[in-house]
């Protein structure tokens, strides 16, 4: 009975992909976007498929799950009448991810990062697929979608603000304080405010950095921010935990491999065992055969 969850697993994550309309990266494309030096990259146990779940993990976290939404709205925005279409959208399940960046598309996750998204987790969507100079920032919780506020898309000279603008979390601490309180550092702080230029000089060299609101309260990042990579922590902590998972269980298999040769036979004297992903990606084992899931309890 051959075992081999790791391939299982790539070929799992490549139909995720697939099945989302995103292109699915090949290793070699994937390992010539790590700028580590290669002798670092063969040191690395797993590195192709850590390489796949980091991606796959990654364009996921950019992606706006399709459900019904309760959306809440800022007092930036009660009058706006041009959010009119997308409330209507996220109160009715419908899907918005055409209206996000071009960039969720891309192969090259570290260099087309959205660290907006990866440090305080807001999103940016578009008023219409071909584009708008002015974007709409939601903030996701639960199953709450927080309107914040509009924004015209940042200009390089720094006229207009918006991927470092901090407005958008004091707006989410004016309005829903509550939503957001987990992330508090601490209250009445005192550290020095960072400025623009700074904030985006960080931002740019991998740092994450705390934000103080205008009544002294500093908030830790939203999102649990990015790591040196680019890529958001949250997604790199997703990639490693199943990837142990699966390697967890492909142990468990193989030191009982003929204990389980006979509990199947009954139903088949030559057992397949694959694994699957199940509902939020936990994995599972199957035999192929019939597409009975078993249990290794």
């Amino acid at each position: 009975m051959n075992v081999d969850f790791l391939s299982d697993l790539e070929e799992e994550i490549a139909k995720a992909l697939r099945e989302a309309n995103l292109s699915v990266p090949t290793s070699e494309q994937l390992r010539t976007q790590d700028k580590r030096s290669e002798e670092l990259k063969l040191n690395i146990l797993h590195y192709d498929i850590k390489n796949i779940l980091l991606h796959f993990f990654t364009v996921k976290s950019r992606l706006i799950p399709v459900v019904t939404w309760n959306v809440h709205i800022s007092d930036r925005l009660r009058d706006r009448e041009e959010i009119q279409d997308i409330v209507y959208k996220l109160e009715n399940g419908q899907n918005v991810n055409s209206l996000l960046s071009n960039k969720v598309r891309k192969l090259n996750q570290a260099k087309n990062s959205d660290q907006l998204r990866s440090e305080w987790g807001i999103y940016h969507l578009h008023f219409v697929e071909s584009r708008s100079q002015e974007l709409l920032f939601i903030y996701f919780s639960g199953n709450d979608a927080y309107l914040i506020d509009i924004l015209g898309h940042e200009n390089p000279d720094g006229t207009i603000v918006t991927w470092t603008n901090t407005d958008l979390i004091q707006v989410l601490h004016d309005n829903w304080p509550q939503v957001i309180e987990a992330s508090i550092f601490q209250k009445n702080s005192r550290v020095p405010i960072l400025t623009t230029g700074q904030r985006r000089t960080l931002r740019k060299n991998s740092a994450n950095t705390t934000v103080v609101v205008s009544d002294g309260t500093e908030y830790l990042p939203l999102a649990g921010g990015f790591s040196s990579s680019k890529h958001p922590t949250s997604a790199v902590i997703q990639a490693d935990y199943l990837l142990n998972e699966v390697l967890r269980l492909e142990e468990i298999v193989q030191s009982n491999i003929d204990v389980i040769k006979q509990a199947l036979i009954t139903n088949t004297p030559e057992p397949n065992l694959k694994l699957r992903l199940g509902n939020n990606f936990q994995p599972k084992i199957i035999e192929s055969t019939h597409n009975t899931l078993v249990n290794l309890q």
